[in-house]
């Protein structure tokens, strides 16, 4: 650029740094080519889906640029909404919006072998630049990193501005650690308002197709309707109090992060800050509510915070009355830093003073002993390290040996299951064979023993190959239900883990559905494929040797025998209810509980919730995973809130009679009652399939009786 414009320009952006109260202003796209050194990847620091966030040097000074990528595939609205919020959004705990650029040049490019001129958009926002980085960074649990008084201040910050925001009529809609910056004092600042939408006055919400977001964080209900309330804001934020509590995106027991608080702050007088833990994680949860008009405001929440700071100060000054004195200018917050500050000197002073009373009263005896305890174990530890080192336990290949051997004798004890030498299976796990792919497994079709099967072939299964897997096999081989997919045996002598199954010639639910080749389907079958499925998760339920939770019910996991006999297949077999930490799940986002989505924790009403939908999809015969922003649900649900019949929703195929549309209309009931957002009003497999099995005995007699 010229260099006395150049100059000129660099001065606007000083005047925004120094006066805090400037409002932000058009700048030029040269001059944001020009602090980022033209957009150099030494300049970059962060990038994301829709965006390049370069730092841009002023003087002595930084700022944070955001390049916009893509934008042609951004409705240019968007980008005026995002400024326009921005500008709205001047508060001490949301980001400082300096500027933006919303530049058009002409660009040459060659197409179709002529080369013509194609505008190109730069969108870019200017913003100051935050020096610690995103929230996401500093994130750890309770036994380490920011302290408890450092995380209580961030979380009321983040209050602040959320509120600030609602106050403006902004929602959000992507508030999430990573969307979070710290400052050089830890002040939180939220940032990112790319997906943000403003509600007019007296308007309570917005209903959109395009649900965008970062899953974990979104509301439920958002996902579910596509109904933007303040209220989704608020899931948003219970979700992030207790991972900044935890360290975790998980579900919690609030006994479980009370303790681990309590252990850190045992150091000092730590009652009335395990209060505020209590506090803080009672508020999360009820943040996250599934009901959005349960869940607090954000002005209810800083109330709450602030009177349990101003009990911690009065607990606080009416015990150190002298602090206070000395200090009477202090604001409670600032006075409950010095607070803590004296609890730790005083800790400490305790602490030394007890040392050396210890030490003067014959400790050392008592220490020498210890150190002598400590050795024999370390010598004990020692001895058994050598014993597995001499066998090479921990030489990779050795170790897999170790385990394999291991596991065909826990497997050999079994009477339920057969192990297959690798000569056996190598005929059937040819290309040629291949009738089923995913990103866990491959499946082949062949025959063994004059009999066909199914061979699943398990990627990376040497890593799971010990004696609690053991287990689980023999558990899934004594699983004997005319609608679940039976377990043969396994093979143990190749470099992955390889199942045999009974094969089940018709293929899957979903391929009958909706395959080029589909098939057509009665009423009366597709009531007995609902029924019979819901029999097999039943019994997984409550009948088995162990409980089982499916976790990925979908028509693609209910195989067809030749006489459409439904079969549950496609079983994690570490999805069982007996490991001590909660296993990790795939699930397809159109079948998966919201409240799984949200805790990371699968019930039996997570199946419950994905049956539902399986319903939908056999009365309709509408792929929910092919619905734009699984609308397949959310139109049945939507026709039942407004008490509407769903007639027009059902497959005309088996629309037939009054008495097809009144058995519809029985079915999409209890598939809305699955998808009931309070899991407690879910009904359980074990009533879904006694109500099913009434309805297809109840059809079955009546054909009967015609016939008659």
């Amino acid at each position: 650029m010229d260099h006395e414009a150049g100059t000129s320009q660099v001065h606007v952006l000083d005047r925004l740094l120094l006066d805090e109260n400037a409002d932000p202003t058009n700048l030029p796209f040269s001059l944001l080519q020009d602090i980022t050194n033209h957009f150099s990847l030494d300049h970059q620091i962060g990038s994301g889906g829709f965006a390049v966030v370069y730092k841009g040097v002023v003087g002595k000074c930084m700022v944070a640029v955001k390049k916009l990528s893509n934008t042609f595939a951004v409705p240019e609205n968007k980008f005026h909404e995002e400024v326009r919020n921005l500008i709205r959004a001047k508060h001490k705990n949301i980001v400082r919006f300096l500027g933006y650029c919303a530049d058009m040049q002409g660009k040459m490019e060659e197409y179709e072998g002529n080369l013509v001129m194609a505008d190109q958009r730069n969108w870019l926002l200017c913003f100051e630049y935050v020096c610690n980085g995103s929230l996401d960074k500093h994130i750890s649990d309770a036994s380490c990193g920011l302290n408890w008084r450092e995380r209580y201040q961030i979380i009321r910050g983040i209050c602040e501005g959320l509120l600030f925001l609602h106050e403006k009529r902004i929602i959000h809609l992507d508030l999430k650690p990573a969307n979070i910056l710290l400052d050089g004092h830890m002040v939180p600042r939220i940032c990112d308002f790319g997906l943000s939408r403003c509600l007019d006055k007296g308007q309570t919400r917005l209903i959109t197709k395009s649900r965008c977001g970062t899953l974990g964080y979104m509301d439920p209900e958002y996902l579910r309707s596509g109904r933007t309330t303040f209220a989704s804001d608020i899931y948003s934020l219970g979700t992030v109090i207790l991972e900044i509590l935890t360290g975790v995106k998980r579900y919690l027991e609030e006994e479980t992060v009370v303790q681990s608080w309590m252990i850190r702050l045992e150091a000092s007088v730590g009652d009335m800050q395990l209060e505020q833990v209590r506090v803080c994680y009672k508020i999360g949860i009820e943040c996250m509510n599934l009901d959005p008009k349960k869940r607090p405001v954000a002005h209810h929440i800083i109330d709450r915070l602030d009177n349990m700071a101003s009990a911690d100060c009065s607990y606080e000054t009416g015990t150190n009355s002298s602090l206070v004195e000395l200090h009477p200018s202090l604001s409670s917050e600032q006075l409950g830093g010095r607070l803590a500050t004296e609890r730790l000197r005083k800790a400490d002073a305790e602490e030394h003073s007890k040392i050396l009373e210890d030490s003067s009263c014959g400790a050392q005896d008592t220490k020498q002993k210890a150190n002598q305890h400590i050795a024999n174990i370390l010598n004990s530890i020692s001895t058994v390290f050598n014993k597995l080192n001499n066998l090479d336990i921990f030489n990779s290949k050795a170790r897999m040996c170790f385990n394999r051997n291991f596991m065909r004798h826990r497997l050999e004890e079994s009477a339920t299951i057969m192990i297959f030498a690798k000569d056996e299976l190598k005929p059937v796990l040819r290309n040629s064979n291949l009738i089923g792919k995913g990103p866990f497994d491959e499946v082949y079709k062949g025959v063994v023993d004059n009999a066909q099967v199914a061979v699943r072939k398990l990627y990376n299964g040497n890593a799971i190959m010990d004696d609690q897997f053991a287990n689980e096999i023999i558990i899934w081989s004594q699983v004997n239900h005319k609608n679940i997919v039976r377990l043969i045996g396994c093979c143990l002598e190749m470099d992955t883990l390889i199942l045999v199954y009974e094969f089940v010639p018709r293929g899957s639910l979903h391929d009958i559905l909706y395959s080029n080749n589909k098939v057509s389907l009665s009423l009366d079958v597709r009531l007995t494929i609902a029924a019979e499925s819901a029999q097999g998760l039943a019994y997984l339920h409550s009948q088995a040797f162990n409980q089982i939770l499916h976790g990925r019910i979908k028509p693609a996991s209910i195989l067809l025998d030749d006489y459409f006999t439904p079969k549950i297949s496609d079983f994690d077999l570490w999805g069982l209810n007996v490991r001590d930490e909660d296993p990790v799940y795939i699930v397809d986002m159109s079948y998966a509980d919201p409240l799984y989505m949200q805790t990371g924790l699968l019930t039996e009403k997570s199946d419950v919730y994905s049956f539902g939908v399986v319903i939908l999809e056999l009365i309709s015969r509408k792929e929910a995973c092919r619905s734009a922003n699984n609308s397949l649900a959310r139109s049945f649900l939507e026709v039942h809130e407004e008490r509407k019949k769903a007639t027009g929703l059902f497959d005309k195929e088996i629309a037939v009679t009054t008495r097809d549309l009144e058995l519809l209309d029985c079915l999409a009931e209890i598939a809305v009652e699955c998808l009931d957002l309070d899991v407690d009003q879910r009904p359980t497999m074990i009533e879904l399939a006694a109500r099913l099995l009434i309805l297809n005995r109840s059809r079955r007699s009546r054909v009967v009786h015609q016939q008659v």
